[in-house]
């Protein structure tokens, strides 16, 4: 996936897990986040 597009991906995701309601949704989006974030690391 190139940069830019993992970029948009890990702001979808924040403003995903800004608006759930339980926890556990929102520690699986952060999950995946996170994944993203090392992907863009390198």
């Amino acid at each position: 996936m190139k940069l830019g597009k993992q970029h948009a991906k890990l702001i979808k995701l924040q403003s995903k897990a800004e608006s759930c309601l339980s926890r556990d949704e929102a520690q699986k989006i952060i999950r995946k986040a996170e994944k993203t974030q090392m992907k863009i690391s390198g």
